[in-house]
């Protein structure tokens, strides 16, 4: 590091607890008025009220409401990607994480206390999509990379033999994320255990993976139904 950078970072490290307690502040304050608000009729007044911050600290950190609300985003996906990581590490297996991770991912959108929070960040991210699609990249991203790393482990031990990770990963994630929207808009598959049974239908198979009869029963398919 340069001695420029190092005279830098030393005059601002007194203040950089103060400002990650702000920024801290505000991200929390904005989740909350949107939930009450909804993000379009929702205002950095109105945030700033809730955080009681002052206009000052809220332009040291953000050049507009869009940003602070895609840090929003960001945030809850970050935090959303490291508790599915530690739910899959205390998983025996990549077979079990795979499972785990479909499991976790579509009760977002089937459990219904869970659902309630995932309707209210789908509908507000359409407004910051478009003007954001990089960063929205990466924010799809957070939540199935725990499932490429699962994929990778997968076709390293032989468990998981005909996968492709990254492919395979973004694919069963647009499976499942289709049957969240759907069941979220009042249609598509009615519960939990028949989505689990879809998509476990749809992604073994590619992966190289017999549905075994057991599999087929966890996910609430009879027991009789064919292989």
């Amino acid at each position: 590091m340069r001695f420029s950078s190092r005279t830098i970072d030393r005059s601002l490290e007194p203040h950089r607890a103060r400002y990650e307690r702000e920024v801290e502040a505000l991200v929390g304050s904005a989740l909350k008025v949107m939930r009450r608000k909804g993000y379009a009729a929702a205002t950095v007044a109105d945030v700033l009220e809730e955080a009681e911050l002052s206009t000052r600290a809220f332009y040291r950190h953000f050049h507009s409401k869009e940003e602070l609300f895609l840090a929003v985003f960001e945030r809850d996906s970050m935090e959303s990607s490291r508790r599915m990581q530690k739910r899959l590490d205390a998983l025996p297996d990549a077979r079990a994480r795979l499972l785990g991770w479909i499991d976790e991912v579509l009760s977002l959108g089937y459990d219904r206390a869970r659902a309630k929070r995932t309707r209210t960040f789908a509908n507000e991210a359409s407004s910051l999509r478009s003007a954001y699609p990089a960063e929205f990249v990466g924010i799809h991203r957070a939540v199935y990379e725990p499932l490429i790393r699962v994929l990778e482990k997968g076709r390293a031990d032989g468990s998981i033999p005909s996968t492709h990770p990254e492919e395979d990963a973004r694919s069963i994630h647009a499976v499942s994320w289709t049957l969240i929207e759907a069941h979220l808009g009042g249609g598509g598959l009615p519960d939990l255990a028949t989505a689990r049974a879809h998509v476990l239908r749809f992604c073994l198979p590619a992966l190289g993976i017999a549905t075994s009869l057991d599999e087929r029963t966890r996910s609430g398919e009879p027991a009789n139904s064919a292989a």
